[in-house]
Protein backbone atom coordinates (compact mmCIF):
# COMPACT_ATOMS: atom_id res chain seq x y z
CA UNK A 1 0.00 0.00 0.00
CA UNK A 2 2.76 2.21 1.00
CA UNK A 3 4.88 1.67 -2.57
CA UNK A 4 1.28 2.32 -4.40
CA UNK A 5 0.82 5.83 -2.29
CA UNK A 6 4.42 6.62 -2.96
CA UNK A 7 4.11 5.79 -6.81
CA UNK A 8 0.85 8.15 -7.05
CA UNK A 9 2.35 10.78 -4.88
CA UNK A 10 5.45 10.60 -7.67
CA UNK A 11 3.54 10.43 -10.45
CA UNK A 12 1.18 13.73 -9.60
CA UNK A 13 4.75 15.67 -8.89
CA UNK A 14 6.07 15.00 -11.89
CA UNK A 15 3.05 14.98 -14.35
CA UNK A 16 2.03 18.52 -13.04
CA UNK A 17 4.75 19.98 -15.17
CA UNK A 18 3.25 18.42 -18.57
CA UNK A 19 1.48 20.63 -21.12
CA UNK A 20 -2.26 19.92 -21.06
CA UNK A 21 -2.17 18.61 -24.58
CA UNK A 22 1.03 15.80 -23.71
CA UNK A 23 -1.02 14.57 -20.65
CA UNK A 24 -4.06 14.14 -23.04
CA UNK A 25 -2.03 11.97 -25.51
CA UNK A 26 -0.46 10.26 -22.21
CA UNK A 27 -4.25 9.36 -21.10
CA UNK A 28 -5.27 8.09 -24.75
CA UNK A 29 -2.07 6.15 -24.88
CA UNK A 30 -3.11 4.44 -21.46
CA UNK A 31 -6.71 3.14 -22.77
CA UNK A 32 -5.68 1.68 -25.72
CA UNK A 33 -3.78 -0.80 -23.23
CA UNK A 34 -0.54 -1.24 -24.64
CA UNK A 35 1.67 -2.29 -22.16
CA UNK A 36 1.09 -0.98 -19.02
CA UNK A 37 0.71 -3.26 -16.67
CA UNK A 38 -0.05 -3.31 -13.50
CA UNK A 39 0.75 0.06 -12.51
CA UNK A 40 -2.08 1.58 -15.00
CA UNK A 41 -4.63 2.35 -12.67
CA UNK A 42 -2.26 4.48 -10.39
CA UNK A 43 -0.66 6.20 -13.48
CA UNK A 44 -4.29 7.12 -14.70
CA UNK A 45 -5.46 8.02 -11.40
CA UNK A 46 -2.27 10.77 -11.08
CA UNK A 47 -3.08 11.67 -14.47
CA UNK A 48 -6.89 12.74 -14.28
CA UNK A 49 -6.36 14.16 -11.21
CA UNK A 50 -3.65 16.44 -12.73
CA UNK A 51 -6.25 17.07 -15.58
CA UNK A 52 -8.18 18.38 -12.87
CA UNK A 53 -5.82 20.51 -10.91
CA UNK A 54 -5.37 22.32 -14.41
CA UNK A 55 -9.04 23.37 -14.73
CA UNK A 56 -10.15 20.74 -17.08
CA UNK A 57 -13.70 19.91 -16.48
CA UNK A 58 -13.85 15.97 -16.60
CA UNK A 59 -17.59 15.57 -15.86
CA UNK A 60 -17.95 13.98 -19.69
CA UNK A 61 -15.86 11.23 -18.38
CA UNK A 62 -16.36 10.95 -14.76
CA UNK A 63 -19.97 10.10 -13.30
CA UNK A 64 -21.46 9.42 -9.83
CA UNK A 65 -23.87 7.21 -8.88
CA UNK A 66 -25.05 5.77 -5.40
CA UNK A 67 -22.07 6.82 -3.92
CA UNK A 68 -19.48 5.50 -6.01
CA UNK A 69 -17.60 6.85 -8.89
CA UNK A 70 -16.72 5.72 -12.42
CA UNK A 71 -14.25 6.93 -14.94
CA UNK A 72 -15.28 5.69 -18.39
CA UNK A 73 -11.74 4.22 -20.33
CA UNK A 74 -11.79 6.21 -23.40
CA UNK A 75 -9.34 8.37 -25.75
CA UNK A 76 -10.73 11.79 -25.02
CA UNK A 77 -9.81 15.54 -26.52
CA UNK A 78 -10.44 18.98 -25.67
CA UNK A 79 -12.53 20.89 -26.36
CA UNK A 80 -13.88 24.23 -24.29
CA UNK A 81 -11.67 23.08 -21.39
CA UNK A 82 -13.27 19.79 -20.99
CA UNK A 83 -12.43 16.72 -22.14
CA UNK A 84 -14.99 15.12 -24.59
CA UNK A 85 -14.73 11.42 -25.28
CA UNK A 86 -13.76 10.57 -28.77
CA UNK A 87 -16.01 8.82 -30.75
Amino acid sequence: MATTKSLYEHLSETLIHYSINELIQFNNDTVSGRGWGSSKAIFRAALLSTLSKKGLDLSSIVSREDGFTSVKQVAVRLENNRLVPIA
